[in-house]
């Protein structure tokens, strides 16, 4: 019996973003507020990947240099939907999530990512 080839195909999908650990005793606005900038990034990323264009998102393109997704380009229904959970994200009206969420956002697009989880690491808190 000849073994005939096969493809293994593996399916991840994205259904939350969290910090599991090395975060300690963040406050819930902080909490709050940098779990959706990098669900914002992500949702951007993927809406972009593939696009052959290099206009990303302010908060992407301040805050990353990731590379384009594997998974190529995205259909319009793909990123109309995209486009509707970022736009969710960026008009939350919750006093907890939507201005923690504006106020990592800013702190990313001042400092960076990087930036901003080093200092949120150090002192528990979003720089000014």
């Amino acid at each position: 019996m000849s073994p005939k080839p096969y493809r293994l195909v593996r399916k991840c999908e994205v259904t939350a973003i969290l910090i599991l650990y090395g975060y300690p005793n963040l406050i819930p606005e902080v909490e709050a507020g940098i779990c959706p900038v990098l669900s914002h990034m992500w949702l951007d990323s993927e809406i972009n990947a593939g696009s052959g264009s290099n206009a990303a998102s302010a908060s992407t393109s301040a805050a990353s240099s990731s590379g384009s997704s594997k998974k190529g380009k995205r259909s319009e229904f793909e990123k109309k939907l995209g486009q509707y959970f970022i736009q969710r994200i960026e008009s939350g009206s919750s006093a907890v999530y939507g201005h923690s969420f504006r106020e990592a956002n800013k702190a990313v697009l001042r400092y960076g990512l990087r930036r901003t989880l080093d200092h949120i690491r150090l002192t528990g808190r979003f720089p000014c």
